[in-house]
């Protein structure tokens, strides 16, 4: 309890700073005699304590302009010139190495780190060297680990990797109860979301409140805002790869966890020794008594579970060759009292394997298979009934890449097969009126060829450029309607059709040229240029202004063209004290063709052709992202603010296809001005006090400007042009306070946190009903979330070493 008033309060205290090891000494050969121009220095860093292989650590040569990470198997290979040299060994949580190295001839350094003397590191976003958002040549790339995700306060005590990355700039969602992330301006489906680089379709949980993503089983998420290597493809806007976390190889050791939204259990070990681990970690929801303590009897009555599941195998086949077979199910079961519900479930299974052939080079190939199911519902009444859809996709990628000291050139293939399922509505009960029906969806097939290259064009100039081929057809068997020439498509136009039993249908390809360039003003300082063209043939539909779970994925037709858009990006990059303090300023600009809206009161759903309920035209996002960032000391955290803008044009020259008369307009996602702000304090002696602070402007809808009473007393409103107005501004500030070790000193941890701290009603949207007995339209609004939500998460952990 004392801990606890130590946040409630905010009181700080001050500690000793994070010690350093003594610098350690290693020789290897003799000065004497002809040496080779340089010498290879490898080797691998683990745990002290669990011999845990250690990802992310970054080593530096004094005197060297470039450095070196560790891979997911601790593993480090850097080749440098003979001599003596100081090398030092530096990782988040961990007290860095220092060591003295005399190298005249080939070395394996293998090295042990210790964690600090407190469990919890400060809140940090990027996971490579402290000056690598300086010197990497790619802008608008970040990067969080789960530990740093860990350190962020939560909704429900459950860190969550799309609400971490929200409070980035650049970041950003329609609002809550919605899924997904918007990135400068893009459209949440055009993200491309990967695990281990296989493709993912859907995974939130609990309304969008929380992702299908266990952080206790992920080891780092990395964002590409805009600027996609070439070895991504398939979405206009960004790229999410989230790397899972390899189980242990030496020891089996595992958590368990009880808290207010979820329990979890994660173990781990070795099914062979230092060659085979396994890692399982599980999830599965215990909200519901939240609900019953609702005073409103809809909410009572309502119902949310959920689950999610991941199994990893990792194979050491060893001389550098692994293989790793990957599986992840969740799902949702909701049910808003009896007047609708939903359910979803998303399985994705992968196969990947990474070998070192030689010395420069390296392959890497993946099978992936994924099934994605939803369904939603309403349960009472004659028209009670139950709409299913889904999608089944394979996916093939291969690649190989030649490396040196100053170039790395990579090759590659990648497929996807994309089969849609059928619609199918039936009815919910025996009391149902409603009868079986069905609507068939298309199959598609993307195929890409990538190259791409990173040079070192000296110390001060790195460049990474690519190219990316993408093609797609449309294959049978299908119906393709032909519609009246010179005149809209709509069902009214509909002249015929024509049936394909199999083959292409319809193709679409294209070029993707990629490129960035970083200069360095100094050591300190860089300048960074980028621009990327990226194709998007598969995209989400929905009636709503935000994503959910039960969205439709729509393949590109000869009525849907794919979607291209043109990214440019400009940034300002600095680091300062040591890389203790980070500045930067990103500017961006996003044009896009072919992007999509929705006509009013579309109807998408068993619909066979589903053109006639869409509007095409251009899209339209800029705006600029400021981040100062302290990476170092007692108190970490970063203030961002995002300046972004997002608009769209309709094009058709008829009134039927237009939005807005073809005016520009801002799209649902507009919100000009985002603020966060996160700060965290390491407390003693073994805790970590986070909090955050979240602004936003309120995000367009479209409101009545007049109603009309006709005779017989019906109300009928007239709305204003499509997202004329905006809901009010949203405002939120969130604590958590974490202790370790509480009980146990094999390791525990328990997180007090408290969400929406002023509780403050901000609101989700805004709707007009009559106001009591009068004939006039009021608006009203509408908050998912609008009380404090405290939070208590406690878990354990078992097994490991005893050392």
């Amino acid at each position: 309890m004392k801990s606890l008033a130590l946040l409630l309060l905010g009181l700080i205290i001050s500690f000793e700073g994070w010690a350093q090891t003594d610098s350690l000494s290693f020789s290897f050969g003799k000065k004497e005699g002809v040496h080779a121009k340089t010498y290879v220095l490898t080797g691998k860093i683990t745990m002290k304590e669990g011999g845990q292989a250690l990802q992310g650590v970054g080593i530096h040569v004094d005197g060297l302009f470039t450095g070196v990470s560790t891979d997911r198997f601790g593993t480090y290979y850097l080749q440098i010139e003979p001599g003596e040299h100081r090398v030092v060994f530096r990782h988040l949580s961990n007290v860095p190495v220092f060591t003295k190295i005399l190298l005249y001839d080939n070395a394996v350094v293998n090295l042990e780190m210790v964690e600090k003397s407190y469990e919890l590191e400060g809140v940090v976003v990027l996971s490579e060297e402290p000056d690598r958002n300086v010197r990497n040549p790619i802008t608008g790339i970040t990067k969080l680990t789960a530990q740093e995700l860990k350190a962020i306060p939560a909704f429900l005590g459950e860190a969550d990797i799309f609400k971490g990355l929200q409070l980035l700039p650049g970041v950003s969602s329609v609002g809550e109860g919605t899924s997904g992330i918007n990135v400068r301006g893009a459209k949440a489906d055009q993200n491309l979301l990967l695990m281990n680089e296989a493709l993912v379709l859907s995974s939130n949980h609990a309304l969008g409140f929380l992702s299908g993503f266990n952080a206790d089983v992920t080891e780092t998420f990395t964002l590409y805002k805009g600027n996609l290597p070439s070895t991504f493809g398939g979405r206009a806007g960004s790229a999410l790869n989230i790397q899972m976390r390899p189980g242990n190889k030496e020891n089996w050791q595992g958590q368990v966890g009880l808290g207010t939204s979820n329990g979890k259990i994660l173990i781990e070990g070795p099914l062979m020794k230092d060659k085979v681990s396994v890692i399982f970690g599980g999830r599965l929801s215990n909200v519901n008594w939240l609900l019953n303590q609702a005073r409103d009897l809809d909410i009572q009555n309502s119902r949310l579970n959920f689950y999610d599941g991941y199994v990893g195998l990792n194979w050491d086949l060893g001389n550098g060759h692994s293989l790793e077979a990957n599986t992840l199910v969740t799902g949702d079961d909701f049910q808003f009292s009896d007047q609708f519900g939903y359910d979803w479930a998303n399985r994705i299974s992968s196969l990947r394997y990474k070998g070192i052939v030689s010395e420069n080079i390296s392959v890497a190939g993946l099978l992936a298979d994924g099934n994605f199911d939803n369904a939603f519902f309403d349960p009472e009444g004659v028209d009670a009934a139950r709409v299913e859809n889904g999608m089944r996709y394979q996916q093939g990628k291969f690649s190989a890449t030649w490396a040196n000291e100053d170039l790395a050139l990579t090759v590659g293939l990648e497929g996807v097969y994309y089969k849609g399922k059928p619609e199918r509505m039936s009815p919910f009960n025996e009391e149902s009126a409603v009868q079986n029906q069905q609507a068939g969806k298309e199959k598609g097939v993307e195929l890409s060829g990538f190259l791409s290259f990173e040079y070192e064009l000296g110390k001060n100039t790195g460049l990474v450029a690519g190219l990316r081929y993408s093609t797609y057809s449309q294959l049978g068997p299908d119906t393709v309607y032909l519609y009246n020439e010179n005149a809209p498509i709509s069902e009214a136009e509909i002249r015929g059709e024509t049936v394909f039993p199999s083959g292409k249908i319809k193709s679409y390809s294209g070029l993707e040229p990629r490129f960035s360039l970083r200069q360095n003003l100094n050591p300190t300082l860089s300048v960074k240029l980028s621009y990327a063209r990226l194709f998007q043939y598969i995209q989400s539909v929905s009636n709503t202004f935000g994503p959910t779970p039960i969205d439709l994925w729509q393949l590109s037709t000869s009525y849907i063209p794919p979607q291209r858009s043109d990214n440019f990006s400009l940034g300002i990059f600095k680091n300062s004290k040591d890389n203790k303090w980070e500045y930067s300023i990103d500017a961006f600009y996003r044009m896009s063709q072919n992007q999509v809206e929705y006509r009013d009161f579309a109807q998408i759903f068993l619909n066979p052709h589903m053109e006639t309920e869409l509007v095409f035209g251009d899209g339209q996002a800029y705006g600029v992202e400021f981040l100062i960032k302290k990476n170092l000391g007692l108190v970490t955290g970063w203030l961002a603010y995002t300046y972004s803008r997002s608009f769209f044009t309709s094009q058709s020259e008829y009134e039927e296809e237009q939005i807005n008369d073809n005016e520009k307009f801002p799209s649902n996602y507009d919100k000009p001005h985002e603020v966060n702000f996160i700060l965290s304090r390491k407390m003693y002696p073994r805790g970590l006090f986070n909090f955050s602070v979240n602004y936003s402007t309120g995000r367009p809808v479209s409101a009545v400007n007049a109603s009309y009473i006709l005779n017989g007393g019906l109300v009928v409103p007239d709305y204003s042009v499509r997202n004329k107005y905006r809901i009010p501004d949203y405002f939120r500030v969130d604590v958590s306070y974490t202790v370790e070790k509480v009980f146990s000193k094999k390791g525990d941890s328990l997180n007090f946190g408290i969400y929406n701290l002023f509780g403050r009603k901000n609101a989700y949207s805004v709707f007009w009903k009559k106001d009591g007995d009068s004939q006039q339209l009021r608006p009203y609004r509408l908050a998912i979330l609008g009380s404090i939500f405290p939070s208590i998460t406690y878990s354990i952990q078992f097994g490991g070493s005893d050392e």
